[in-house]
């Protein structure tokens, strides 16, 4: 038999206020655990990025030991641009067809015609490909593909006469780039058609760039104080140059190289020279396009010379900046058209230590504790 309940006795729930005071609570729970679970997938995204530029170097150091070099940089080959029409010698291939052997991708090795410029149908099968090491889980977009019928204007043979590519081309691209040094130094044209094709190539101080073939022991820096290969920040381009630039399989600087001539993280540092147009900026493209960067917080990852991967903070000394000409202070260059660029650097200019961990053989003492 059930007792009666007691008169006047009711049921008790919970108040508005009680309920509004435990959401408060549960609110203020979650606010404090976001960030951290942010930190702990943006440290699992650093690790992933730092495992791409271990490999990365592993596979440069594997071609160092068969070809004694490490992977050599671009070149000047003949292109045809709007099919029949014509052409003009351009930059080739980039430095990581030569890792693909190291990389287990030898099958986009046997699918490159090496014959015809890789912006030419012959290879546009390779240039779709997409390559989970040369991507930075925290550079976001980096792994999207990009389909178009008209290539940096490259289209076909130069006999096909075609106008546009059909089916369309897929084009993938790197969230990593070769240090190319402290200056972009490139040639016009091929030797015996620029006239000052010697005198060019003395500006190229880092370890891949146009024409290198650098072996360690050109690297007298030494190869713990030089660097390699760094990260580059696709998704700190403006969407126009997102659909031109990082393309992993050509030679051009602002595709598969970075330079120290702007400061790491430059979007954020030298928002001034991110937002010019091409012509604008010495070398062509805007800091972003030929500067190291990433979105892990405070500065990038970058691979030195002996194997190893440092995160080099964006507060690194560098070269104080002119930010008129978007110069570094005594640094000038002779003219706008990018394919006759000279840099001129004044005498007892200061290179500061992110370029000197940027040139192979400058000469400076470097203490680690200074990065």
């Amino acid at each position: 038999m059930t007792s009666p309940s007691r008169p006047g006795a009711a049921r008790r729930g919970f108040t508005l206020i009680e309920l509004l005071v435990v959401i408060a609570i549960i609110a203020v729970l979650i606010a404090l655990l976001l960030p951290a679970v942010q930190s702990a997938r943006e440290a699992a995204r650093r690790t992933q990025c730092v495992n791409n530029l271990k490999q990365l170097a592993l596979a440069a150091h594997n071609y160092q030991d068969s070809n004694l070099c490490f992977p050599r940089g671009t070149y000047y080959m003949w292109g045809c641009i709007g099919g029949a029409s014509g052409g003009r010698y351009k930059q080739a291939s980039s430095w990581y067809m030569g890792l693909l052997n190291y990389m287990e991708a030898a099958q986009a090795v046997n699918a490159f015609n090496f014959s015809q410029h890789p912006f030419m149908a012959a290879n546009s099968t390779v240039m779709g490909l997409g390559i989970n090491s040369l991507w930075c889980p925290s550079d976001g977009g980096i792994s999207s593909v990009i389909a178009t019928s008209n290539p940096q204007g490259f289209l076909g043979s130069c006999t096909d006469g075609g106008t546009s590519a059909n089916p369309a081309w897929r084009i993938t691209r790197t969230s990593y780039g070769g240090n190319a040094g402290p200056l972009l130094g490139w040639t016009s044209s091929i030797q015996g058609i620029d006239a000052d094709f010697s005198s060019r190539l003395t500006q190229c101080q880092g370890v891949i760039n146009w024409y290198s073939a650098t072996s360690i022991g050109a690297i007298s820096d030494g190869t713990s104080n030089t660097f390699l290969i760094g990260e580059k920040n696709f998704s700190k381009l403006g969407q126009n140059y997102q659909q031109v630039w990082y393309e992993w399989f050509s030679g051009a600087y602002a595709d598969s190289h970075f330079t120290t001539l702007f400061p790491l993280n430059s979007w954020r540092l030298m928002p001034q020279a991110n937002l010019v147009t091409d012509a604008a900026v010495p070398g062509g493209g805007n800091a972003t396009v030929a500067a190291a960067g990433s979105n892990h917080p405070g500065g990038a990852n970058i691979a030195f010379c002996d194997g190893s991967v440092h995160f080099i903070k964006d507060t690194i000394g560098t070269w104080p900046y002119n930010l008129t000409n978007l110069l570094p202070n005594g640094v000038t260059y002779n003219g706008p058209v990018v394919g006759q660029l000279i840099y001129t650097v004044a005498p007892n200019t200061l290179y500061g230590v992110y370029q000197q961990l940027s040139t192979k053989a400058g000469g400076e003492v470097i203490s680690a504790d200074a990065y």
